[in-house]
């Protein structure tokens, strides 16, 4: 509920700052180039969960961790750096530091996530669902921020 009004705030009112995030994985090119590829859809919600129960967890113990948000500066999951999702606060636009045109989330186990990862523009705007794991994801335009959202 909390994250919904700061979304809206920020959907209304434009600009936002976008806090900091160092990536956790450099070298992901070979993971995020092997996944098959998709195409960006602004169709109605979906969920990057195939969990239907439960809420985010921070407990790298958890059966979904680890699991590794892949941004990717060239298309096809190509030039890509890695951010450790169970690190990752929910609720917040993160700043990985680069600009992105594909992205993918890495999970071993491939169960899915219990909370919807969204990649936005460099004004925390514009939000996309990453919409399953281990798809590389071609979002049709350069994004700049991510959030995890409950």
């Amino acid at each position: 509920m909390q994250y919904s009004f700061v979304a809206l705030a920020l959907f209304l009112f434009g600009q936002a700052i976008a806090t900091p995030v160092a990536p956790s994985v450099t070298s992901t090119a070979v993971v995020g180039a092997s996944f098959p590829i998709t195409k960006a859809t602004f169709s109605g919600p979906r969920s990057n969960a195939t969990l239907s129960q439960g809420g985010p967890h921070s407990d790298s113990t958890q059966q979904e961790f680890p699991a590794t948000l892949i941004l990717c500066e060239e298309t096809g999951c190509a030039s890509c750096l890695g951010f450790d999702l169970s690190t990752a606060p929910s609720g917040e636009c993160l700043d990985p530091g680069l600009s992105f045109t594909s992205a993918a989330i890495s999970q071993n186990s491939g169960e899915g996530l219990p909370f919807d990862v969204l990649v936005g523009n460099v004004d925390c705007g514009g939000f996309v669902r990453i919409p399953q794991v281990n798809v590389c994801l071609e979002l049709g335009g350069t994004f700049g921020t991510f959030a995890l959202r409950d």
